[in-house]
């Protein structure tokens, strides 16, 4: 059983290139390795390959942030929403997590309830 969940993957306003990506993960936020989601990409370094931009964590609903890469959450339980921004996507090749491979499916309209808490700035 896998314990990390595709909750979504959204289009950014105004940003070609740039989707956030929202995650249910089964582990506490501290057993998260964000530095693990990536994609491969073929004939590059590994180290050179695309990593989580500007990663939040979100309460439970998905209608808080909580924390982020410099200020952890105060929460303790055995579940983690996260959210990021990821760059030059390739929609045909899946998100490698430290969970394994998980399959991409097409963008969405940005739920109101993140584009009201998260905003994204350029790297």
């Amino acid at each position: 059983m896998k314990k990390i969940e595709l909750i979504g993957i959204y289009e950014v306003s105004g940003q070609q290139n740039v989707h956030l990506i929202e995650l249910g993960i089964k582990l506490n936020h501290e057993q998260v390795d964000i530095g693990q989601f990536t994609q491969v990409e073929d004939g590059i370094d590994r180290i050179d390959w695309q990593t989580p931009w500007d990663e939040k964590f979100l309460n439970e609903e998905g209608t808080e942030v909580t924390g982020d890469w410099l200020d952890s959450p105060k929460d303790t339980s055995d579940f983690t929403r996260l959210a990021f921004f990821f760059h030059f996507i390739d929609f045909e090749k899946p998100l490698i997590t430290q969970d394994g491979e998980m399959e991409l499916r097409a963008p969405e309209k940005i739920p109101e309830r993140i584009s009201s808490i998260i905003e994204y700035e350029k790297p």
